[in-house]
């Protein structure tokens, strides 16, 4: 329901109420897991767990707010067959593509919990939920690509999808470098903000350069993410996500430490947009023929003068 409504608000172009909603959530599970697992609760994972829960129930009721507010909140119906048809073609190879995304994440955290101490569990969440965090200042780069691209590439618009590739990657690559710094500020000098072990603190502490690239991986994967979407390119995006997460399980069988165990996404993330890259540059995809289509006109031009 939140992605639903997140969807609709930034197809409205208003990107600054989803922000907001979405910093004030943001703040609220950082301080729900300090105040259910640090003080005064100490719930452990059960009360990390509701505190993401709070905070999504509260960003699903502002964003409904504000979905009234703009009279878009829609009726509740039985949608038609049209309409199903639609929302299937879509659904299930998204659906997929989560589910191997998802399925990271929980091989991961059967490698943490492997590791045999609750203190690199404890370190591992600490990991997870500063990354967590930091990603949702990627989705607007998504988006953004979401929202100009499907007109280019419908109209197989060679020049203008190179030109907006460039500019939204490059926006990605600086921030992947700033966000990725500010997560690694927070592992490195701020874990005591969620447990007051220090021994946990100093895992996290230790898997800091980890936190960095996870985060500037992921704002660029998040950058290339959209593009993809925008193409349609779904069979691409799930061979990709089969293959890495293949690839990922059988590395984390082997991983010893808590590095080795994020090394396995920073791994999945880095190959995924070189090669979405790569497969354009070889013409395939709905990006790659429309850039290669023009490139052929561009060199037939040149050969008739």
């Amino acid at each position: 329901a939140q992605a639903c409504c997140l969807q609709i608000l930034l197809a409205t172009r208003d990107a600054l109420t989803p922000l907001k909603i979405v910093a004030a959530a943001a703040v609220l599970n950082v301080a729900g897991d300090y105040a259910f697992c640090v003080r005064p609760l100490r719930w452990g994972c059960a009360g990390a767990a509701a505190a993401t829960s709070v905070a999504t129930l509260l960003s699903s009721a502002l964003m409904v707010r504000a979905l009234r507010r703009k009279e878009l909140l829609p009726t509740i119906r039985v949608p038609t067959r049209a309409e199903v048809g639609s929302l299937v073609e879509f659904m299930g190879p998204l659906m997929m593509i989560t589910i191997t995304r998802l399925l990271g994440f929980v091989y991961m955290q059967r490698a943490a919990s492997r590791l045999g101490d609750v203190q690199s569990l404890a370190a591992f969440q600490i990991c997870t939920n500063v990354v967590s965090f930091f990603l949702l200042f990627g989705e607007p780069l998504s988006q953004l690509s979401q929202t100009q691209l499907p007109a280019l590439v419908d109209r197989e618009d060679g020049e203008g999808l190179v030109a907006n590739l460039r500019s939204v990657l490059t926006l990605g690559l600086g921030a992947s470098l700033l966000v990725g710094g500010m997560a690694f500020g927070v592992a490195r000098y701020l874990p005591g903000i969620f447990t007051a072990d220090p021994a946990v603190r100093a895992l996290a502490q230790a898997a800091a350069p980890s936190v960095f690239f996870m985060v500037a991986n992921a704002i660029l994967a998040v950058t290339v993410d959209g593009a993809m979407l925008a193409s349609k390119d779904f069979g691409w995006m799930l061979f990709l996500g089969v293959s890495t997460f293949a690839a990922q399980v059988g590395v984390l069988s082997r991983a010893t430490n808590l590095n080795a165990i994020f090394a396995t996404f920073i791994f999945r993330l880095g190959v995924y947009g070189p090669a979405c890259a790569i497969r354009a540059a070889m013409g395939r995809g709905a990006i790659g023929r429309a850039i290669a289509k023009t490139w052929r006109e561009k060199r037939a031009a040149l050969k008739g003068e």
